[in-house]
């Protein structure tokens, strides 16, 4: 996960961020493989973030819903980046997303520290249910709107934006300088 700006985020926030960025990102970007192809995949990706243990059963109806949500977070990711085609896409990604969290239902773990969202299943149905919490977590900071996607077709990789004023498109410099150039270039082509 590349991120940009100095500031660091609280601990809670990052495993929140990094949680559905690590989610979002295991689409197949900048011509990589899609690391949810099948349910071997999956269950690595839920055995790699702690999210379900190795002999969590996953099925093939499991990575199809996986790679929905997938999609659905995506959009709204590329809709806080203002991306035309997340913006055409947030109504469908946010009615999914309505639809499917009574699916996974979360419950409240009450400490001496606060309150915290957890999933109310185990196994895969939980999983999903750590990405809601995870949302509701960030949503209750004010970091929800700064999960982008990065604006350079060329990579479109998820990202935290750490800037000041929450204005930054890209996930890092050199995507920024890419797009830079591209748009130097072609100003100077039609002039």
């Amino acid at each position: 996960m590349q991120q940009t700006g100095a500031e660091q985020c609280p601990p809670s926030t990052c495993d929140s961020s990094a949680l559905l960025l690590g989610f979002v990102n295991t689409a197949p970007l900048a011509g990589a493989m899609d690391r949810l192809a099948g349910a071997e995949d999956l269950s690595a990706w839920l055995v790699g973030t702690n999210l379900a243990d190795a002999d969590t059963p996953v099925t093939g109806a499991d990575v199809a819903a996986a790679r929905e949500l997938r999609d659905a977070f995506t959009m709204i990711f590329r809709a806080h980046s203002g991306c035309e085609d997340g913006e055409a896409a947030l109504p469908a990604a946010e009615d999914y997303l309505q639809r499917m969290a009574p699916r996974y239902p979360l419950a409240p773990r009450l400490s001496a520290a606060g309150c915290q969202l957890v999933p109310a299943q185990d196994g895969v149905l939980g999983a999903f249910g750590a990405l809601f919490a995870a949302a509701a977590d960030l949503s209750a900071r004010g970091g929800w709107p700064r999960l982008k996607m990065c604006k350079n077709p060329t990579c479109y990789t998820g990202f935290f934006d750490k800037t000041r004023n929450s204005s930054g498109l890209y996930c890092s410099t050199a995507c920024s300088t890419r797009m830079a150039a591209r748009a130097y270039r072609s100003r100077a082509k039609t002039a």
